[in-house]
Parts: structure tokens; C-alpha cells; sequence
């Protein structure tokens, strides 16, 4: 029914409930949660998770069942309150078909020994030691 790959999915995390928007998303991605690591997708959020698609701009949204929606009233993150809702979400099935699934006890180091989380990718030209001496610096003294 919804075909397009990549799509946005906006999802909130079963662990710490923090908001996670991911943007271009394909099922074939290992995606965690960017407060507290843990994967996002697994087979168990089927039970804990109820997804819509905003009819507007085509986001999924992935949220916890406690979630309170209003259809016609709550907004996606473009605006449009034009929600449709999917129910019980098919999105681990899609990635495990994709190759994006992290199953249980599946050693996933390689891919978290390749993510820097405290920095992009490509910083520009800024070196370590400026980068460094940024959050040094008393904001009073500039």
C-alpha cells in the first residue's frame, strides 16, 4: 500500500520514548535511537507501537500505543493534519525481508564501531584541537 522507499519515519523509542525523526529512510537500514542507543526496530514493536502515515507528505510515524492521536487534529511534522492510521506496523517484517533487522543475540559491533556519535561524519575543516576547545571555553569569555 505505502511503496515509496525511502520514505521520513518519525519514531518514538520503546526504551527512554524520545522522538527520533529519520529522514530518507530504507528498510535495509540499522537504525537506533539517538538518546539512548538502543535499535529501533525489533520484532517486539509490533505489540508496542501503532503506526499512521501522514496522507500529505508520506511520513510514516511509529508511535507507542500510549500515544494520544486526535485524526483531523494532531499534526505531522509538516503540518498537514490529514493522518491516516495504519494500525499494528509491518515495518519489521519489511526490514527484515530488506536485510535491516537486528535479531536477538545478532552481533551488530560492526556497525556501531562505525558510527561516531559525538560527531558527523565530515566536520569541514575544523581540527580535533579547535573542535576540542570549543566546549572548553567559558561562553563569558568570548
Amino acid at each position: 500500500m505505502y511503496d515509496k522507499i525511502p520514505y521520513d519515519l518519525f519514531m518514538e523509542c520503546r526504551s527512554c520514548g524520545v522522538e527520533n525523526m529519520i529522514a530518507d529512510y530504507d528498510p535495509s537500514m540499522r537504525i537506533f535511537c539517538s538518546q539512548c542507543r538502543d535499535h529501533l526496530i525489533d520484532d517486539g514493536i509490533v505489540a508496542t507501537h501503532v503506526e499512521y502515515v501522514c496522507q500529505e507528505c508520506d511520513t510514516r510515524l511509529i508511535l507507542l500505543e500510549d500515544t494520544e492521536i486526535e485524526i483531523g487534529e494532531s499534526a505531522c511534522s509538516c503540518g498537514s493534519t490529514d493522518l491516516l492510521k495504519v494500525g499494528k506496523t509491518a515495518l519489521p517484517k519489511e526490514a527484515a525481508q530488506a536485510g535491516g533487522l537486528v535479531e536477538e543475540g545478532m552481533d551488530d559491533d560492526e556497525v556501531l564501531e562505525d558510527t561516531d556519535w559525538l560527531r558527523p561524519g565530515d566536520s569541514g575543516d575544523v581540527d580535533d584541537d579547535n573542535y576540542e576547545n570549543m566546549f572548553s571555553q567559558d561562553p563569558g569569555q568570548n
